[in-house]
């Protein structure tokens, strides 16, 4: 099993705050800042804790593992970088669209 338990609960929570996400205005400058965290949680933190969870599952169920039986839980890293890059790629779609229709409002005169 390439994802585990928490996988699906922080996948579930991701889809979540997308939604939320889309519905809420992003102030100017706050795209950068969510890139570089989008950055640091997918790129490293989330898998290694990910990986840490799948490891002790392991160690509780079949005792004490060797490295074969352990293999697949590198294969979560990519998954959590592609991830990440969708991410990404959401919220600079986002600040695009904000972006143009602030550039298209025009002010009427009456």
């Amino acid at each position: 099993m390439i994802l585990g338990y928490l996988d699906y609960i922080i996948f579930g929570f991701l889809i979540f705050l997308n939604i939320l996400f889309w519905k809420k205005e992003i102030g100017e400058g706050k795209g950068c800042i969510l890139t570089i965290i989008v950055g640091i949680l997918f790129g490293l933190l989330l898998p290694t804790i990910s990986s840490f969870f799948e490891i002790q599952r392991v160690k509780t169920i079949v005792g004490n593992p060797d490295s074969t039986e352990l293999l697949y839980t590198y294969f979560i890293y990519p998954i959590y970088w592609g991830i990440g890059i969708i991410q990404t790629i959401v919220i600079g779609i986002k600040m695009s669209l904000k972006n143009t229709d602030k550039l298209y409002k025009t002010d009427s005169i009456k």
